[in-house]
């Protein structure tokens, strides 16, 4: 009897064994296939309960495309004297240039890309990029490095130089390192797309936002070297920026709003924003080796754009993802930004079973 009632209870938490309302009553076989199963079936069902009328589920398992896809970063460094006026320093790379082929199942992407802008140089940078999009949930992951792979962008404060007059100089006294995740939920997921817009596994059929909130956890090391610079910078740079190192944490809270726009058939425009309010732990090093710590609350932005044609079967559009990460105290601040362009196409194939039949 004690065995059969535990075999009874390990069916009933796998899921195989109906649940019941009552301890008489039959199968419920009427209701809604998102309701049945186990735990885990109805939470991965979730994620394709979507309200037609508004979105479109996906019709294959599988899809193939190219993508070509650029990043841009830069870094401004700032220094705020006592009697208020400011210097700064902005460093650039060239923008990486990649190209490859993708390969989808549902959700997951992957693919390889070539950097067809640093083929056969000495590799100073590192990039890791990944966005994962769902009806519900999203994650976003960032690793760029830098070994010295800048270029000076502009300088503001230096008395006799002008703002431009070292643009575009090659600059390696400056290393950086950016860690960071992104996780997000989306509310109105059962009407507004997500996928639609940035990985074409869903068609958004008529225009719709949504609210979503995320956390963010991000590491950033700058290691900069002042005696790298010009010697007309070098002679005016204020002890405000003569920061060797500097590496700080990053706990942030952002809320946002997310909007895709139907504005023909088969084309779809989408924009989102989501500031965010975060928490900075910062250690550093100053001049004469010095250390400095720092705590306090600053305000960093996520944003996202897209414009995409999609009949379900072939694809082609744009996207852009922007990161900007700032830190900001009364004698220093340091911005640091990140963004993502990306031009592709593809097609789906290999029908799912259920949409088969007409």
């Amino acid at each position: 009897m004690v065995a059969r009632l535990l075999c009874a209870l390990s069916l009933l938490l796998a899921g195989i064994l109906p649940m019941r309302a009552q301890a008489d009553a039959p199968a419920d076989t009427a209701r809604p296939a998102a309701k049945r199963g186990s735990l885990v079936a109805r939470f991965l069902r979730l994620f394709e309960d979507y309200d037609t009328a508004y979105i479109a589920p996906a019709r294959y398992n599988f899809t193939a495309m190219a993508q070509t896809s650029a990043t841009f970063q830069s870094y401004r460094l700032s220094g705020f004297q006592p009697d208020g006026t400011r210097q700064s320093l902005s460093f650039a790379p060239q923008p990486s240039l990649r190209v490859g082929p993708y390969f989808g199942w549902r959700w997951l992407f992957l693919g390889y890309t070539f950097d067809v802008g640093h083929m056969g140089n000495r590799q100073l940078r590192r990039e890791f990029n990944l966005s994962l999009y769902s009806a519900m949930l999203g994650c976003d992951l960032i690793y760029v490095k830098n070994n010295g792979d800048f270029r000076l962008r502009r300088t503001v404060g230096f008395d006799g130089v002008a703002p431009d007059a070292y643009n575009n100089q090659p600059f390696d006294g400056l290393r950086s390192r950016t860690a960071s995740i992104h996780v997000y939920y989306i509310f109105n997921r059962r009407r507004f797309s997500y996928p639609a817009a940035f990985s074409q596994t869903t068609v958004q059929r008529r225009s719709c936002g949504s609210w979503k909130v995320g956390f963010q956890y991000s590491r950033q090391h700058l290691s900069f070297d002042p005696t790298r610079l010009p010697p007309a910078l070098q002679a005016g740079l204020t002890d405000e920026l003569r920061v060797s190192n500097v590496r700080y944490n990053d706990y942030s809270l952002n809320v946002g709003y997310a909007y895709n726009w139907v504005f023909a058939p088969c084309w779809l425009l989408a924009v989102s924003a989501a500031p965010a309010v975060g928490f900075k732990q910062t250690v550093g090093e100053g001049n004469f080796g010095q250390m400095f710590r720092f705590k306090n609350l600053n305000f960093d932005l996520i944003t996202r754009a897209g414009l995409v044609w999609n009949n379900g079967k072939w694809f082609a559009g744009a996207s852009a993802v922007s990161h900007v990460y700032s830190y900001h105290r009364q004698r220093f601040a340091l911005t640091n930004s990140l963004a993502y362009l990306n031009l592709y196409a593809g097609f789906c194939f290999h029908r799912k079973k259920r949409a088969s039949k007409p």
